[in-house]
């Protein structure tokens, strides 16, 4: 197989699951959520010049009382248990599911 072909059950480069699935333990313990919450850690890309190049957000999922956002301006790889935690703290964005 050619080396730059990338398999298709591989994660994207640069990103490291246990990494991501600290953040995720780390919310969970944090906020002490229930079994059945979901969080979700994304990164995306911005190339508007009043956005960070890279953004992280953690997102709540909770049944039916919606979706808590919350943005780091860093890649996920930067966010250390001390960060998440700091930010955490602060109220988030809600989402009103529809």
């Amino acid at each position: 197989m050619h080396r730059f072909i990338p398999t298709p059950d591989a994660p994207p480069a640069g990103i490291d699951p246990t990494h991501t699935d600290a953040i995720r333990r780390w919310t969970t313990e944090f906020l002490h959520l229930a079994d059945d919450a979901v969080v979700s850690v994304r990164e995306t890309a911005c190339a508007d010049s009043g956005c960070p190049l890279v953004e992280t957000q953690v997102l709540v999922l909770e049944g039916r009382s919606g979706t808590r956002a919350w943005r780091f301006t860093r890649s996920r790889a930067a966010i250390t248990r001390l960060i998440l935690h700091q930010v955490l703290a602060s109220p988030p964005e809600r989402r009103n599911q529809t």
